[in-house]
Parts: C-alpha cells; sequence; structure tokens
C-alpha cells in the first residue's frame, strides 16, 4: 500500500520538490497542516511565586476582575509545584451572563502545558 501524500502546489520530499496539478486531486479530501502558537500579551508579578490557598488564587486575579463592567471566566495554569505559569480569559460575557465552552478551558490549559488550573469567575459590578 502506497504512503504517498499529494500537495497542491509545491511540497519539498527528501530535498526534491514534486508538483501536482489540482485537476489531479479533484477527489482528495484537503487536509490542512496548521502550527498553534500562545502569544505573550504582558507580564504579572506575583510576589507570592505559589498558589497554596483561594486567598492566594484571589489576589493573583483579582487585578483581572475589579474594574470589569462584564462577567468573565479566567484560567490560570500552574505548573507541578502550584506556580502560576500563565493566565487566560477564556470568556467574556455581557452584564449577566458568559458562554463558556469547555474546549476554550482546556485548549489554553494544554497550550500553557499546564499541570493544574484554577478557574475564576465575576459577577459585575466588582463582585468576585
Amino acid at each position: 500500500m502506497s504512503k504517498n501524500i499529494y500537495c497542491v502546489g509545491k511540497i519539498k520530499v527528501d530535498q526534491t520538490v514534486i508538483e501536482v496539478a489540482p485537476e489531479r486531486l479533484s477527489h482528495a479530501k484537503r487536509v490542512y497542516v496548521v502550527k498553534i502558537q500562545m502569544i505573550k500579551e504582558s507580564v504579572v508579578l506575583y510576589k507570592g511565586r505559589k498558589i497554596s490557598s483561594p486567598t492566594d488564587a484571589y489576589n493573583l486575579i483579582k487585578g483581572f476582575l475589579e474594574d470589569s463592567d462584564r462577567e468573565q471566566l479566567i484560567l490560570c495554569a500552574l505548573d507541578t509545584k502550584n506556580q502560576p505559569t500563565t493566565i487566560n480569559v477564556v470568556s467574556l460575557g455581557t452584564l449577566n451572563s458568559s458562554l463558556v465552552h469547555p474546549r476554550e478551558v482546556f485548549k489554553a490549559a494544554i497550550l500553557a502545558n499546564s499541570a493544574s488550573i484554577i478557574l475564576e469567575h465575576n459577577h459585575p459590578p466588582c463582585d468576585l
């Protein structure tokens, strides 16, 4: 059984370029090759270094939720020592609701290579 992969346009195979015309592949299913990256937006300094209580988690995230006029769901990814590694706004809702699908929560956690996560949610105005 042949394991050939055909590409519309050009592709390098063993340092050679193979060109295939699109009409030869009219019955083939197009599969996209993608690259997923996590982009750092900013940095937050956290003096505690480690999350060991709900109060620690609150102190880390409260700056994101304090002045919010809408509901938000925020994910904090932790490493194996319970040190925060990333913070991600998973959902930005409306005044009284926030729609969240588990795939958005787990996507951020997986991309951050987290060992565990903390989810925080607010009910505006200023209620955590």
